[in-house]
């Protein structure tokens, strides 16, 4: 193993292991070159938009297997699962990817633990009340949330084009309403809790890092027969939509909020035909909701979906030739 990437693994164990938060300064440090990462993508596979950036779509290489990693939410332990599953049985997924045998597709949704800590939300809420006087309970959250956004600033930086995550309705640190955002609550009040003590502990210079880390996210990746995003499309999109998606908000709604039976009918084969051309066995591959079982088939089987709250899913496949959703969707 090259000493880089040996070095890259061993920063990724440390932060999953780390008590307390990290060095605000240095953490920023990290994402501001995620961040010049994704706004300097090759055109080659992330074609620009009418801005004259990076759009919202990014093309995948063909390589020996695709990895789809379903909504994160703050887990850690489940990343270092994926980068270390070994899928042919000699070489890990972090290695493949080193040596452009493997690219990695995340659905998105870094942000937010969600039922997995649905007591410490509780708990935190009554911190936030409080003004944060205390808050012991919302530091272990954030502890979660910005250690996961380390691992991935640091594996993007390190693979430009191996390694993409998507934006999903979670990224949002301003907890705005608008392009194509709104404001999170579910078991509480989640996006403002965040929002708060990303100003009042962590700093404005680290919570516009993370603001402009969302803004340069992809929205939809392209393989030759399979597309992924964070949501079912909600209508048919075609390739100029995806790609100017960060002028249209829409679209990023459509992409990353749309919720189970809210699609029109027919949406996913035709945003399939319309970015990768029409075929039989083409898919979509999402999360969003969570699923019963491993994985749920929606739209006649065109759209995917893998959202395991309790267990670490994931897709693993070459092309939709050889893809089973009973033998390629595992858990690790």
């Amino acid at each position: 193993m090259e000493s880089s990437l040996r070095d890259l693994l061993e920063q990724l164990h440390a932060i999953a292991v780390r008590k307390g938060l990290p060095d605000f300064q240095e953490l920023a440090g990290t994402i501001r070159r995620a961040v010049d990462c994704l706004n300097r993508e090759s055109p080659d596979y992330r074609p620009v938009d009418r801005r004259g950036l990076p759009g919202g779509l990014v093309f995948l290489r063909k390589v020996e297997y695709y990895v789809i990693v379903p909504d994160l939410h703050a887990r850690m332990d489940f990343f270092l699962k994926v980068l270390g599953h070994r899928p042919r049985g000699e070489t890990t997924v972090i290695e493949d990817m080193a040596a452009g045998r493997a690219q990695v597709i995340c659905v998105g949704d870094a942000f937010h633990s969600e039922r997995r800590g649905i007591g410490r939300w509780q708990k935190a809420f009554q911190e936030f009340l409080g003004g944060y006087k205390q808050h012991r309970n919302m530091d272990a959250e954030m502890r979660e949330n910005l250690g996961l956004l380390e691992m991935i600033s640091l594996v993007k930086a390190a693979n430009p084009w191996q390694f993409h995550f998507l934006k999903g309705n979670h990224e949002n640190i301003a907890n705005e309403r608008g392009e194509g955002n709104y404001p999170f609550m579910k078991f509480v009040r989640e996006g403002d809790m965040v929002k708060r003590w990303m100003h009042q502990f962590a700093g404005d210079d680290l919570t516009r890092t993370v603001y402009a880390w969302e803004k340069a996210l992809p929205l939809m990746a392209a393989g030759a027969d399979f597309l992924v995003t964070h949501a079912e499309p909600g209508r048919t999109l075609s390739m100029e939509d995806v790609i100017n998606a960060y002028e249209n908000p829409d679209v990023i709604y459509l992409l990353t909020w749309v919720g189970n039976d809210e699609a029109a009918p027919g949406s996913v084969r035709r945003t399939i035909s319309n970015i990768i051309g029409p075929g039989s066995g083409r898919r979509i591959f999402g999360g969003h909701r969570p699923v019963s079982g491993y994985y749920d088939l929606r739209q006649d089987g065109a759209y995917v979906q893998i959202n395991t709250p309790d267990n670490h899913v994931v897709a693993v496949f070459s092309s939709m030739g050889d893809f089973d959703p009973d033998s390629s969707i595992i858990e690790l």
